[in-house]
């Protein structure tokens, strides 16, 4: 058997075994496992929490102001509000004096004068911070009424060390709509299984909580993996974590397949990295579900298009197969060339050609990930 059909072949079971068996299985293993512990009464074993929301900021101005009114609208224990940390990285326009005209003395505004990328800044807002509970979030989203202390309410249970929000991408009036909010709506149905496990990997970097003694510095060349390493690394010391689906977060969907080509990339490149690093989650004797999710909804996904790819260059070594390994590159390429062009593709065509490029995307992000490319600063994707 040659290297290009064993190649084709582990991506189209990676693709099966992750998109399709996985998720029925983590299902059922949710069905059958223990009703979480915990009561609703958003204090731990230790009493009422602090809580400081920390956000990252890259020239947002125009976003920031209602971002910050929104945080300070949600409410904690018996009415307070919770603090908000914001770290302004090497913004050039007036983000720093809109959150400062927005939230006043609630508000504690950060600015570093150079860009230096999410996880520098994320390390030395929660360095800064003294609360029980850190909220993350992005600038340019919102939470719904009730999404903080929905996330507090786990903490009720001392063995949470971590909750993961729902988030709900919506399409802008007038915007064309993409199918990332149908692919998302199925991936929340599996995050709400893995949470029931308390083996929730999927937080999203627009809401999640961790207990600020476990979250651990990021490296600081680190690429768009904050959202996966603090909730992952909080597995690590045997605490769990889950899925709050009444914590819901709302954020506007890719512009357009061009815009989220580029953020999946990015996210590429970070998974990369985390492939490379975090060895640990490869140990499933220690724990096999943390182990079993990771393996199966990151991992998997995350090489499935690499070795897809990999088969089309190792298909060009041979006579035999080469003209099938030009058809494989040739139409990566051209997807790659058709989404600078933003085609509106409807239907399950659309949908197809959409997960198609993605893939393409994600692959080389991976790709120069595990050959040690880093790049911890970047342009937020255009949101419609």
């Amino acid at each position: 058997m040659t290297a290009a059909l064993v190649l084709a072949s582990t991506s189209l079971l990676l693709f099966l075994w992750s998109y399709g068996i996985y998720p029925a299985l983590v299902e059922r293993l949710a069905r059958r496992g223990p009703a979480p512990e915990g009561s609703a009464s958003g204090e731990t074993g230790r009493g009422p929490v602090s809580v400081d929301v920390i956000v990252s900021a890259a020239d947002e101005e125009s976003v920031i102001g209602a971002r910050i009114g929104n945080l300070l609208r949600q409410r904690v224990d018996g009415g307070a509000s919770a603090a908000v940390i914001l770290g302004c990285d090497g913004c050039r326009d007036g983000t720093a004096a809109a959150a400062r005209a927005a939230g006043g003395e609630r508000v504690r505004v950060v600015e570093f004068p150079e860009r230096r990328g999410k996880a520098t800044v994320l390390n030395d807002l929660v360095r800064m911070s003294s609360a029980d509970v850190l909220v993350f979030t992005d600038a340019n989203t919102a939470f719904e009424p009730g999404a903080i202390a929905a996330l507090v309410r786990r903490f009720a249970d001392p063995s949470v060390g971590a909750v993961c929000g729902r988030l709900v991408f919506e399409t802008a009036a007038g915007a064309r709509a993409t199918p990332e909010a149908v692919y998302w709506d199925r991936e929340t149905r599996t995050k709400q299984a893995e949470g029931e496990l308390g083996v929730c990997l999927g937080a999203n970097g627009a809401i999640y909580a961790a207990l600020r003694e476990l979250v651990q510095p990021l490296p600081e060349d680190t690429t768009s993996m904050d959202d996966f390493l603090i909730p992952a690394r909080v597995a690590k010391t045997g605490r769990r974590v889950v899925f709050a689906a009444d914590a819901v977060a709302r954020e506007d969907s890719a512009r357009d397949v061009a815009a989220e080509t580029a953020r999946r990339f990015r996210i590429g490149v970070g998974a990369g990295q985390v492939l490379r690093r975090e060895r640990w989650l490869y140990a499933g004797g220690r724990q096999p579900l943390l182990t079993l999710a990771y393996l199966s909804r990151k991992a998997a996904r995350w090489l499935a298009p690499v070795a897809a790819l990999a088969a089309a260059v190792a298909a060009l070594f041979s006579p035999v197969s080469r003209p099938a390994g030009l058809v494989g590159l040739g139409a990566a390429t051209l997807l790659l060339a058709s989404a600078r062009l933003r085609p509106g593709v409807g239907g399950a065509w659309g949908r197809l050609y959409y997960f198609a490029v993605l893939n393409v995307a994600l692959a080389l992000g991976v790709s120069a990930g595990l050959a040690g490319y880093a790049r911890p600063a970047w342009t937020r994707t255009a949101r419609s």
